[in-house]
């Protein structure tokens, strides 16, 4: 029994890989496995008596978690739309209780790599659909531009008023397990350090140039540039006499690249010419005030409607979900854009300037326990573990404003407790 309780835990952590890829409108596979694993639970340990394979953590780190829990569930008292409110802690609930199981499952060396084996395989098949997306008509069923999508009580995407090209250009950019290209890039951007620490040179090559491939058909310029960043921390902490020639294959890469930006912006190949002005569209973004509602444009006005919002409410924040309805009440920027695209402001108008400064104190905290576990551990499993992570982590600073919300974003929860699981267990092997 104790083998099949693990064998059904194991299938949530792989069902919250597939996310709302595997589901029916807004029931996933995910919420079946787990409504199944908690029943199991149930009947194996207080009805049966059987001796269980989960132990409850102790850690800050997931104690800070349950005080996000807490933090949202008071906002509600102050939020300005609570139905959207407790959607939002709907979203925690699911987000932390992945964190709690993974946490509570991986207490040793051998169930870490259980559960890191099952995410692989997962994640490799979402690579492996996002290319068939790519370079063949296959679409997944749930995908918005399948047509079988409306039988899955998912909305499709309706293209037919666009030109021709730019219907295909569309319909070519994969989504894999995600229903989204940027959602679909940012996962890409995160498990890349898993390849970049990975010894087989074959297998690291091979994996990241279907990452990169991925990003640059998913359209997503700010996956793109977090991709570039998790290479350029990688290069840093990998040390001097490491990084050194590779800096300066990098350097020749880069100057190669840059003598020929000018033609690769004019490029008639949109994906490549979109790749190419990500540098232009970082700069705007970061230091100029976009009038147009272009991309970067529109995403400025949702900033700048979030803030005036969160000023208007002292700094307390408008309550989790409220960022949203900010929005909505403007009439939506752009005349359809009503999600942040933002997590880190999205964050802080939602929670307030309090949590926001807390939770990036946790955040930062967290990824230098990782970076410390793999400053200090020799080659083997937890320099490899420590390091894809801690990249994996700083990666994700960038990438996470690229989706339109990561609140609901599980392999963002799977990483938080692959990180927290690290984390223990290497503490409880220095005692």
């Amino acid at each position: 029994m104790k083998l099949r309780l693990s064998s059904v835990l194991l299938f949530v952590f792989s069902s919250a890989v597939m996310g709302s890829g595997v589901g029916y409108s807004k029931l996933y596979l995910f919420h079946v496995s787990l409504a199944v694993f908690c029943l199991a639970f149930v009947y194996c340990s207080f009805y049966k008596g059987y001796q269980v394979t989960l132990s409850w953590p102790k850690s800050n780190y997931l104690n800070f978690l349950y005080f996000m829990f807490a933090w949202y569930s008071v906002g509600v008292v102050w939020s300005i739309d609570p139905l959207y409110s407790l959607r939002y802690l709907f979203y925690l609930t699911m987000g932390v209780t992945l964190v709690f199981l993974v946490s509570s499952y991986a207490t040793t060396e051998y169930k870490y790599k259980a559960v890191f084996k099952v995410l692989k395989v997962s994640f490799l098949l979402a690579i492996g659909v996002a290319l068939l997306e790519s370079f063949s008509p296959f679409r997944l069923p749930t995908s918005p531009y399948s047509s079988f999508a409306p039988l899955l009580g998912r909305g499709a995407s309706d293209l037919s008023k666009l030109d021709v090209s730019i219907e295909a250009l569309i319909r070519s950019a994969p989504t894999s397990f995600w229903g989204n290209p940027n959602n679909l890039a940012v996962a890409m951007s995160m498990i890349a350090p898993f390849f970049l620490f990975y010894k087989g040179l074959v297998i690291k090559i091979g994996g990241l140039s279907c990452i990169l491939i991925i990003i640059v058909m998913s359209g997503s310029r700010g996956a793109f540039i977090a991709f570039s960043f998790g290479l350029g921390f990688y290069f840093v902490i990998r040390g001097f006499l490491f990084a050194l020639p590779v800096f300066a294959a990098v350097v020749i890469g880069f100057l190669l690249f840059a003598g020929n930006i000018g033609e690769l912006k004019d490029s008639q190949n949109i994906r490549i010419s979109e790749m190419a002005r990500s540098g232009d569209e970082l700069y705007s973004y970061l230091f100029e005030d976009v009038k147009s509602m272009n991309s970067v444009g529109a995403r400025q006005q949702l900033i700048k409607n979030g803030l005036n919002a969160l000023w208007s409410t002292g700094g307390l924040g408008v309550g989790g979900g409220g960022s949203q309805a900010v929005q909505e009440r403007l009439g939506g920027v752009a005349g359809r854009l009503s999600s942040m695209h933002n997590f880190w402001i999205e964050m802080l108008v939602d929670a307030g300037v309090l949590f926001f400064v807390s939770f990036i104190t946790w955040y930062l905290k967290l990824s230098y326990s990782v970076y410390r576990i793999y400053k200090e551990s020799v080659e083997g499993f937890y320099s490899y573990h420590a390091g894809a992570l801690f990249v994996a982590m700083m990666t994700f600073i960038v990438s996470a404003v690229s989706a339109s919300s990561v609140i609901y974003f599980l392999p963002m929860w799977l990483m938080f407790g692959m990180s927290i699981s690290l984390c223990k267990l290497y503490r409880n092997e220095a005692l």
